[in-house]
């Protein structure tokens, strides 16, 4: 995969933790789940949650690799959003589709850079 940096810049402050909760939820599901299919994106997912990748302030810097390790783990967490976030209140949830979209967006983009197609 290439190695171009990809930024977002997160807004609000529950942004990272959500993401770093959905990259920990993900891997403790991945055995029984397979969320990613192969190791790269577990490792990813590991150096994303205990490494500096997801500070609570931003920016973050992805390789298109960590990226799409995102929105995998993002796409099965939507899945699970009526049982696990139906708590949080409306705004947060509007935070949280925001950072989802911003992350599918530029991992859409490095797919088009890339000459890939984007599933």
């Amino acid at each position: 995969m290439s190695a171009d940096i990809y930024v977002i810049k997160p807004r609000w402050v529950v942004q990272a933790p959500y993401l770093r909760t959905t990259l920990r939820r993900a891997l403790e599901f991945q055995v029984t789940e397979h969320i990613w299919s192969d190791t790269e994106h577990v490792n990813n997912a590991t150096s994303m949650i205990h490494g500096n990748e997801i500070t609570d302030t931003g920016p973050w810097e992805f390789t298109k690799s960590q990226l799409s390790t995102l929105v995998a783990a993002i796409k099965w967490r939507r899945g699970k959003h009526a049982t696990w976030d139906r708590m949080a209140s409306p705004d947060i949830r509007k935070h949280w589709a925001e950072i989802e979209g911003e992350i599918i967006d530029a991992y859409r983009s490095a797919c088009y850079a890339d000459g890939t197609q984007w599933v």
